[in-house]
């Protein structure tokens, strides 16, 4: 390593971590490894597994602990101090405490769910009374978030370097490229296997490494999002070239094919696997957050006309492409008829799901418990569909968290992606982090009304690394620390 911090930093740090002399070594090393866990974290169907779960919760408390070690020692020093997110991180730590509270044994009787004193009596023994109904879904349920946290605060510290966080785009870009070629390859020669399994649902849709396409869709939307904005920062300045339009043709034809066509082929396999998830809400959501990003990279002063017709034309050019190649699945899925049913069963979900919450608003059921929860409440009409999620994280979280802690929960991350687009705002360079970050929160925070990408834990560890670096790097360079 070059150097160590042995006392607090000065003011002015915060923005001046990529021209000072720093620790670098423990830095990239924690940073590559944080990659890693991200990258890997979709492979073991989405993470959504209780071992895959709990090694990415491992992995990522592990790096945390590293970190907070190494801070401690004076051997990194804390890039961007609690203080600059206070708010953000109270609200969450008061939703995590909340939830240790549905968990802990020896709830006081007012709080306690009545099912407790019922299975007490039926087994004519006295049991532990709780809140949450399901007391190991909701330790689950915390171990994710916190797993969420010690990723976003590891991208939040470790971003903050501006080489690191573009690093750390490229990266995402690359991520999402393998695991959408993968499941293109799947998806054309059959369609069958999902890994070492038998594919045992969604036949017709391409999901790669996970079960549910509604969940690969946010994560390739993310990743897409990466990648278009590689395209784009590559492209752009070619029209600002003092050059007849016939040369300016031939080198954004050469950067496209050529120099950036590893960037070309990521943002083509990304879209276009996009597509074939039949996702109609992913897709949706994705085309809202693509078009941010867009508006943050035309909002620039120095965005000429000719720029923003080029911005205009790449996201046509991709829309164009990958619906044409692969739309005719979703355009399927989009019929009225089709439209009608799906939100039939979506509104009867959502009532139901009130009806529970109206019955415990203020302190919930338990973290993770909507699975529990849902059948008391539930008609017999169609026995055969199972409905563990809400398809509706707002209205999950206010059934399991109570109503004032998924408040808090929800308003953690809405500051943090508001921090993000201030950012946008507040840079006069770099903006493409805090874009890509503010996009993140768009795409995640639509398809949350109407899914539960979320609860997926290799798409919220990727959410919460691209929110983290956006976060970091939504500072101005000059920004004092503090």
């Amino acid at each position: 390593m070059s150097g160590s911090s042995t006392g607090p930093a000065t003011a002015g740090e915060l923005g001046q971590s990529s021209v000072q002399v720093r620790p670098r070594g423990a830095e990239e090393w924690l940073f590559r490894t944080l990659i890693l866990v991200v990258a890997l974290a979709p492979l073991p169907l989405g993470s959504n597994r209780p071992l895959p779960a709990a090694l990415l919760a491992l992995a990522a408390g592990l790096l945390l602990a590293l970190w907070g070690g190494l801070a401690h020692f004076g051997r990194l020093r804390v890039s961007v101090p609690l203080s600059r997110i206070a708010w953000p991180a109270a609200l969450y730590a008061l939703a995590c405490l909340w939830i240790v509270m549905q968990w802990v044994p020896a709830a006081p009787n007012i709080l306690a769910d009545p099912i407790w004193a019922e299975a007490s009596r039926l087994l004519g023994t006295e049991l532990p009374q709780r809140i949450s109904v399901n007391p190991e879904a909701t330790v689950t349920g915390l171990m994710h978030l916190l797993t969420y946290a010690a990723t976003f605060w590891l991208a939040l510290q470790l971003a903050r370097d501006e080489d690191r966080a573009r690093r750390g785009i490229h990266a995402v870009a690359i991520i999402g490229c393998a695991y959408a070629l993968y499941g293109l390859v799947v998806y054309l020669s059959g369609n069958e296997w999902i890994l070492i399994y038998r594919k045992w649902s969604y036949a017709d849709s391409l999901t790669s490494t996970f079960v549910n396409r509604n969940s690969f869709a946010t994560f390739a939307g993310l990743c897409l999002l990466c990648a278009v904005h590689l395209l784009l920062a590559r492209t752009r300045h070619l029209l600002g070239l003092n050059r007849p339009a016939r040369i300016k043709a031939a080198l954004l034809i050469e950067e496209l094919t050529v120099r950036s066509g590893w960037v070309t082929m990521a943002v083509l396999a990304l879209s276009i696997a996009l597509v074939l998830t039949a996702s109609r809400a992913g897709v949706m959501s994705s085309m809202a957050g693509l078009l941010c990003l867009a508006g943050a990279h035309l909002s620039r002063r120095s965005t000429s006309a000719a720029q923003m017709t080029l911005v205009a034309a790449i996201l046509a050019a991709i829309v164009a492409t990958s619906f044409a190649t692969s739309g005719e699945l979703l355009a399927k899925r989009s019929r009225l008829d089709d439209v009608d049913n799906s939100f039939a069963d979506r509104n009867q979900t959502y009532a139901l799901t009130l009806d529970a919450i109206r019955a415990t608003p203020w302190t919930g059921t338990g973290f993770g418990t909507f699975a529990d929860v849902f059948p008391a409440y539930r008609n017999d009409d169609r026995p055969q569909v199972t409905w563990d999620k809400a398809h509706n994280t707002y209205l999950e979280n206010a059934l399991e968290l109570g109503i004032p802690a998924a408040l808090a929960l929800g308003l953690s991350i809405a500051l943090l992606v508001l921090r993000a687009a201030k950012g946008i705002r507040e840079r006069r360079r770099g903006k493409a982090q805090p874009a890509i970050g503010f996009a993140a929160g768009i795409i995640v925070g639509l398809h949350s009304l109407v899914d539960f990408s979320l609860q997926i834990p290799a798409v919220s560890v990727l959410f919460a690394f691209l929110l983290g670096l956006a976060v970091s790097q939504s500072w101005p360079r000059s920004a004092a620390r503090g």
